[in-house]
């Protein structure tokens, strides 16, 4: 057993209160080394993938304009409010997303399970992306090396891999870069039956992916799952290796790693901006992106996918804002972060989709067809358009390399919160694995790449699109509702703004109020409902075979089922005679905080007070006990005092009773 040891401390009336807590047995929770690292956290996790790599192919998947469109009304609605939300509550609770609903309404437990499924399965596919990325930079960096252009330039056509009849490149001369002349490189004597397939969509279905076999015109899919590609899945095991090392060393070595992984995505996004915008044709792409198409704003599914957007680029709702915001100091503004963030967050997403749709403008100019129909909507978008804008830059090696480097670390950055967002939960609720965490982040590290070897299969990008669609997608607008509603309208809206105006010494605007009590939560729920009025399987065009959209829902049903378990178990538990009794217990807390003056402490210095817990007695209205955790750090209480009683077994003091009165 670990040493105990005796804290004393004065409230704001003299009153004493003391405790012992147990300083040796359970590690300290880590903190942020400053007040950069949480920003750099949180930018290195929302501007990632999801703005680079999902936003663009989903924009040309909902026509352009017409999903910018509700993706900016949700952003204001329910986007920018949680990420807000998310972080305080984290914050100001020191907790994560699991544990921390004990000090808000235990029946909201399975918000964090469901999450922690939910990241769980997100970083099973998530690496998948990583590893495309990192397989162009070594085959990039072999074709430097050797003196050949970059893979998936025209000469592909020519090799043993390609579909011959169907590949074509598209090409500016060298000698006419800097001109902007156009150059259609085929004719009508070229012009067959056969559909055309530039060299950089076939360089990404038939090198990186090994959908058809070499030269072959048969596909791989769900039904056909063919064999494992090695190439790529010597990628995802090397990825999975780097993901250990930065793991092992905590959030503390996560947030050094930050200052990389959230800066050189903007500097060369900017410069692909640059260069994606002055080649021909390329103002058709960018009207067709930020015009909308009012006819598709009528498709539920492009506002359903608009919100899992949302969801998926800022990551509310995932569970990882929370636990980044625990490891804050307590008085940390996050207010400005999270404002800095979103909004950079929102950036990031419109410059990726302006250079993306400027290059499918120029490759439909080149093609001469239409903009909708000049590349295969999908995940593999910003592999294809990308390095089509990549090959016209004079030094295209260089700038290719530069490319999958900042490609990698967008996935890197995100993908160190969403293990990280595991981990704590399993610290959280265990201790004292934070001894042992080189095991822990190696058995999910090792547990996680087995579980995605199917990823690596031929057919594996269409359970890949499955996984995308339901585990990262679909999936997370149900902990993301239940959320919003115990934190507006169980825990009350009234007091998480008391809470958050204490804790930032702050005044919440109108806007957070609104939309934290009302906008919020009513607009998730009435897009969950069209959703399932409108409900469309999965088969993306037939595809799919009918069982995908099946499997789809059984990989979601596995994290939503997890909100009605744990809400069942936690009435179950709660104290009363019926069920009506029960359920209401189990909406309140079961932790409350109580707030302390500055100056409390005069015990050992080295002693936490957060850790220590006391226990209330039962009120004369037959509340439960309920445990309450002395907070010692920058607060300010009205009135409050803390009187122990004779008995010691509990507290009673005003600084309690005003807390209770609020729950009430």
């Amino acid at each position: 057993m670990g040493k105990k040891k005796e804290v004393v401390g004065n409230g704001s009336a003299g009153n004493i209160v003391t405790g012992k807590v147990d300083v040796d047995e359970i590690p300290d929770r880590t903190q942020w080394g400053n007040k950069y690292e949480f920003i750099l956290a949180c930018i290195s996790m929302s501007v990632g993938l999801g703005n680079v790599w999902r936003f663009p192919y989903l924009a040309y998947a909902y026509g352009g304009g017409a999903f910018l469109f509700p993706y900016l009304i949700i952003l204001f609605v329910c986007g920018k409010p949680m990420y807000f939300m998310e972080c305080a509550f984290g914050q100001y609770h020191q907790e994560g997303p699991v544990t921390i609903w004990k000090r808000v309404a235990p029946i909201g437990k399975g918000i964090g399970y469901a999450q922690l499924v939910i990241q769980a399965m997100t970083s099973m596919y998530y690496v998948t992306i990583m590893a495309w990325a990192m397989f162009y930079f070594w085959t990039t960096l072999f074709a430097a090396c050797l003196g050949d252009p970059v893979p998936w330039a025209g000469q592909f056509c020519d090799s043993e891999w390609a579909h011959k009849p169907s590949c074509i490149s598209v090409h500016i001369p060298s000698n006419e870069i800097e001109q902007g002349y156009p150059l259609l490189i085929f004719t009508n004597e070229t012009l067959d039956a056969t559909p055309k397939v530039t060299s950089a969509q076939q360089y990404y279905d038939r090198v990186i992916l090994m959908k058809f076999d070499k030269g072959g015109d048969t596909k791989y899919d769900l039904s056909s799952m063919g064999r494992i590609n090695w190439l790529l899945m010597l990628n995802f095991l090397l990825s999975w290796v780097i993901m250990f090392f930065t793991l092992v060393k905590g959030i503390a070595s996560a947030g050094k790693a930050v200052y990389i992984t959230s800066t050189l995505p903007f500097i060369v996004l900017f410069i692909l901006l640059g260069r994606g915008a002055s080649l021909p044709n390329a103002v058709e792409g960018i009207k067709y992106f930020l015009v909308p198409q009012f006819d598709k704003l009528l498709n539920v599914q492009t506002w359903r996918n608009a919100a899992e957007q949302m969801f998926y680029s800022l990551s509310c709702g995932f569970g990882s804002l929370v636990m980044l915001g625990s490891y804050n100091k307590r008085k940390h503004n996050c207010y400005s972060d999270a404002m800095i963030v979103s909004v950079a967050d929102t950036a990031t997403s419109l410059i990726a989709g302006i250079s993306v749709f400027s290059i499918l403008g120029f490759m439909a100019g080149q093609l001469d067809v239409g903009v909708e129909t000049v590349a295969q909507s999908g995940p593999g978008l910003v592999f294809v358009t990308f390095p089509e804008a990549l090959n016209q830059m004079p030094y295209p090696h260089l700038w290719a390399l530069i490319f999958f480097v900042m490609l990698y670390t967008l996935g890197l950055g995100s993908q160190i919160a969403t293990l990280e967002t595991v981990l704590t939960i399993i610290y959280d609720q265990w201790p004292m694995l934070r001894k042992k965490k080189p095991l822990v982040c190696g058995i999910a590290c090792v547990t996680c790449f087995f579980i995605g070897i199917p990823f690596m299969m031929q057919g594996g990008i269409d359970i890949f699109d499955i996984f995308d669609s339901y585990a990262g997608g679909f999936s997370v607008l149900f902990p993301a509702v239940v959320e919003c509603v115990i934190i507006g309208w169980v825990y009350g809206v009234t007091r998480f703004v008391n809470d958050t105006n204490n804790m930032l010494n702050m005044k919440v605007s109108v806007y957070w109020r609104s939309t934290w009590g009302l906008l919020s939560p009513l607009s998730l729920i009435l897009i969950l409902i069209l959703t399932f009025a409108a409900y469309t399987p999965l088969n993306h065009g037939g595809l799919l075979p009918e069982f995908a959209d099946g499997l789809g829902w059984g990989i979601a049903m596995v994290s939503i089922i997890q909100l009605p378990i744990w809400a069942g178990i936690a009435i179950y538990q709660a104290k009363g005679s019926t069920f009506k009794e029960k359920l209401h217990e189990s909406c309140w807390p079961a932790e409350i905080m109580v707030p302390v003056p500055v100056g409390f402490v005069e015990g050992p210095s080295d002693v936490v007070l957060e850790e220590l817990h006391h226990v209330a007695e039962d009120d004369a209205l037959g509340r439960k006990s309920v445990a309450v955790s002395v907070q010692s750090e920058d607060f300010d209480v009205e009135n409050g005092s803390a009187e122990q009683h004779s008995s010691g077994s509990g507290i009673n003091n005003e600084a309690f009773d005003q807390k209770d009165e609020e729950l009430r």
